[in-house]
């Protein structure tokens, strides 16, 4: 795995100047993205520009192709790729979690299973006390995207996939209906912000979103998040995040020469909690971006 990454680097060549690259997508990875670009930057001098747009606004750049690179949390269809000419290929996996602001609830007190999860968001459980668990008598506020995102996309996927009335109901997609007295937040940042705000709120974000901003998660069919669960598969709610490129990009290699750095460097990925891809995972992808 080293050579392969040694020789996609070489075969890209690195320049003497610095350049500049451009994406936009998801919120879910942008933490990893933007600590990426960072120490990228101050070890070659290159800059990513990346804009947490959502998944929705990222796909709809990279089509417009004012973007160097897409991002996704939602795999884009084998038939969009031909159409676009496009190809994709995963960065690193991460968690959804649940977060919740209730007063006296600590973090991880509250066990959730997947269907209560589902009913929650569906509309059908629309008090804490329903949940049991000593939990009060209070309505609760459901925080959501407003805007496009993949986090929502794989978020609908696992409900829909345990709950038939969720799947009819509310349905699977970037952008849903979900029931209950819901409140909206453009981004992961947006939804944290919204479930910091609001006493009584629950909502979905990615893990580092929750951590960043100290609020409390739940257990989950009686599982803790963590890196391990969602490495381990015990966590329901993971995911692999997506980069979109041009094969014949103006700046594809040097996009190209950033992921094989990103590769060399799980360390700024596991510092977030989020989980390296497999080497198998990393040369496949190595091996289209190399060509």
């Amino acid at each position: 795995m080293k050579k392969l990454l040694a020789a996609v680097v070489a075969t890209i060549a690195l320049g003497a100047n610095a350049f500049t690259i451009t994406g936009a997508g998801a919120s879910f990875p942008y933490p990893v993205y933007a600590k990426w670009a960072e120490a990228y930057r101050a070890e070659t001098g290159n800059i990513v520009n990346y804009q947490s747009i959502g998944s929705s606004g990222g796909i709809k750049q990279i089509n417009k192709k004012t973007v160097d690179f897409g991002a996704s949390d939602v795999a884009v269809s084998e038939a969009d790729l031909k159409k676009y000419g496009q190809i994709q290929f995963p960065m690193v996996m991460g968690g959804v979690v649940l977060v919740v602001n209730l007063d006296g609830v600590k973090n991880n007190q509250i066990n959730l299973t997947v269907n209560q999860v589902a009913d929650i968001f569906e509309g059908k459980i629309t008090n804490w006390s329903q949940l049991g668990q000593g939990l009060p008598d209070k309505p609760i506020t459901v925080a959501v995207r407003s805007d496009g995102s993949g986090t929502t996309g794989v978020f609908t996927k696992h409900l829909a996939e345990a709950s038939e009335s969720f799947k009819q109901n509310v349905k699977v997609g970037k952008k849903v209906r979900f029931g209950g007295n819901t409140i909206g937040g453009k981004g992961n940042a947006g939804v944290a912000a919204m479930v910091n705000k609001v006493e009584g709120s629950i909502g979905y974000v990615e893990y580092a979103y929750a951590k960043e901003n100290g609020l409390n998660t739940t257990k989950l069919n009686g599982v803790v998040p963590s890196a391990d669960t969602f490495k381990s598969g015990d966590w329901v709610f993971t995911a692999e995040t997506y980069l979109i490129v041009y094969p014949d990009g103006a700046n594809t290699s040097k996009v190209a020469e950033f992921v094989a750095w990103a590769y060399q460097n799980d360390r700024y990925a596991e510092e977030l909690d989020y989980v390296p891809l497999s080497d198998a995972k990393k040369a496949a992808a190595l091996k289209t971006l190399g060509k």
